[in-house]
């Protein structure tokens, strides 16, 4: 089976942003798997306009008007897996990410999720909470597995990476059930049309 594809999409778009420095951190570990190709999406370079469209049975989501709205779709149809990484806004995670998950529909079917969030005392947790939710809806397929960052007290290299080695085994634990999910997942997909 060739290498599963896995997006990291990066949420968070503010100007000072902690985000860009987990996100390089999972990255590397990720890419660092065997049979795993490793991308970076950062939401910033795609400001998607608000989500207007028609998403009825006869709606083709890749046939968007929006020329950004069509090439986010094609690049989340083209990939096995993701990796959100997000902070905690107000007990909520960002957004643009609601935004940009509910730009595509079919895309993210049948397809692992993971999360690595980060803020306050609860690490981002509760962003992370309400995402499981939405990725049930969108018919993904999150894993067990997460990484919390609690920003209190963390501490970080001159990448803004995290150095507690707690970090690192939540990390490759995620990672594992991510890739087992994404193989496994795209195995199935190959093997028959998923039901819609």
């Amino acid at each position: 089976m060739s290498a599963v594809r896995i997006g990291i999409i990066l949420a968070s778009t503010r100007e000072a942003r902690r985000g860009a420095g987990y996100a390089a951190w999972i990255q590397g570990l990720a890419a660092e798997r065997a049979g795993a190709a490793v991308e970076l999406i950062d939401l910033r370079d795609w400001p998607l306009p608000a989500y207007v469209y028609d998403k009825s049975p006869t709606a083709i989501e890749r046939d968007y008007p929006d020329p950004l709205a069509r090439a986010w779709s094609e690049k989340i149809h083209g990939l096995d897996g993701y990796i959100v990484v997000t902070p905690e806004y107000n007990h909520g995670y960002p957004g643009q990410l609601k935004n940009a998950l509910d730009h595509v529909h079919a895309g993210w079917f049948y397809k692992p999720v993971a999360f690595v969030s980060y803020g306050g005392n609860a690490g981002g947790a509760r962003a992370v909470e309400q995402l499981r939710a939405v990725a049930c809806e969108l018919r993904m397929v999150p894993v067990r597995g997460e990484v919390n960052v609690r920003l209190i007290g963390v501490q970080l290299d001159e990448s803004l990476r995290p150095t507690d080695p707690y970090y690192a085994r939540a990390a490759t634990a995620m990672l594992d059930q991510l890739l087992w999910w994404a193989r496994a997942t795209k195995h199935a997909r190959a093997a028959e049309t998923p039901p819609a």
